[in-house]
């Protein structure tokens, strides 16, 4: 953030603590990592950033609050979650597509099919040898969590850690950087929390094709997997043309729990398809969905349109798309 504004991590520490203020910078943080990873007195920013925002309401939430609304509504409702539980009793495996659904259901005009993204992590799934369980999960929480919302976010917790811990299934998979991150990290659940990446490497394909790779905060930063995406590119044939932020120095995409969609967050998306550009791949390849949203949505405005002839396209879906050209 501090690349395209006045943003200062340790003012927002030294005012929340020195002056008990609240400060703007608390919630322009992007929450992407980046500055715990380099401060050289290991200052956990992103838990002070977490602290700081729980119990405050914020007016600029992107998208009107829709999805924030959409998952308080569903922590209070009974019943069933966002898919459909569809079971295969020996299975120990189960899959979770994350909230596809009501992305593309609200961002319809960024041109991007979130439900291809589940549907292709079955086929390639299903390809590996794995038929995964569909658990009728609720959304895994990460925005309201990040949102200061904890309330909502321990409903859904509790709900979704019934209904895994009880499904007698030992893995559970995500596609979903935030997803997998949450789960993950915020959650206590005796299944074994996987990456979908981490099946994708053996698909027996030998693509002739140059991609280049841009990775999710919550993906890497947050939870160190930068190889096993690459892996699931590269050992299927496909070239891979390197950013020059790329791995631990990525840059972000900018909006990050659907906070801040402004002036300041496009600009960090222009850098940031100014650098996938310049590599000269057809194709740049993302395991975030938010991420995917909102570079599409920034390539889909006119002058854009015109600047970036590229793809912007999830990992599942480029693997399953070349899968079936196969």
């Amino acid at each position: 953030m501090r690349r395209v504004s006045k943003t200062s991590p340790r003012s927002s520490i030294y005012n929340s603590n020195v002056y008990g203020l609240e400060t703007k910078d608390v919630w322009m943080c992007l929450t992407c990592g980046l500055c715990p990873q380099e401060c050289p007195q290991q200052v956990d920013f992103l838990s002070f950033v977490r602290q700081e925002r729980e119990g405050k309401n914020y007016e600029e939430i992107a998208h009107k609050g829709v999805f924030s609304e959409m998952a308080d509504l569903m922590s209070k409702l009974n019943g069933s979650g966002i898919a459909a539980a569809e079971k295969s009793e020996d299975s120990k495996y189960a899959y979770f597509p994350g909230c596809v659904d009501f992305m593309g259901l609200f961002l319809h005009d960024v041109g991007v099919d979130f439900g291809e993204i589940g549907a292709s992590s079955l086929k390639l799934l299903n390809h590996a040898g794995i038929n995964p369980k569909i658990l009728p999960l609720k959304c895994c929480g990460h925005d309201v969590l990040w949102q200061g919302k904890k309330e909502v976010f321990d409903r859904l917790a509790r709900y979704n850690t019934r209904i895994i811990n009880n499904s007698g299934i030992e893995t559970l998979i995500l596609s979903c950087a935030e997803c997998y991150r949450t789960f993950a990290k915020d959650y206590d659940l005796k299944p074994k929390v996987v990456h979908i990446s981490e099946y994708l490497k053996g698909m027996g394909m030998n693509l002739n094709s140059t991609v280049t790779y841009h990775d999710p905060c919550r993906l890497g930063r947050h939870m160190g997997i930068y190889d096993a995406p690459r892996e699931a590119l590269i050992k299927n044939g496909v070239k891979l043309r390197e950013m020059p932020h790329n791995r631990e120095n990525a840059l972000c995409c900018g909006v990050s729990s659907f906070l801040n969609c402004n002036e300041q967050t496009k600009a960090m998306r222009v850098l940031r398809l100014d650098e996938a550009s310049a590599t000269g791949a057809g194709t740049m390849v993302t395991t975030c969905t938010k991420c995917l949203a909102h570079f599409n949505c920034l390539k889909n405005e006119k002058e854009a349109a015109k600047k970036y002839d590229l793809e912007i396209v999830d990992l599942t879906v480029y693997l399953a798309r070349q899968l079936e050209a196969k």
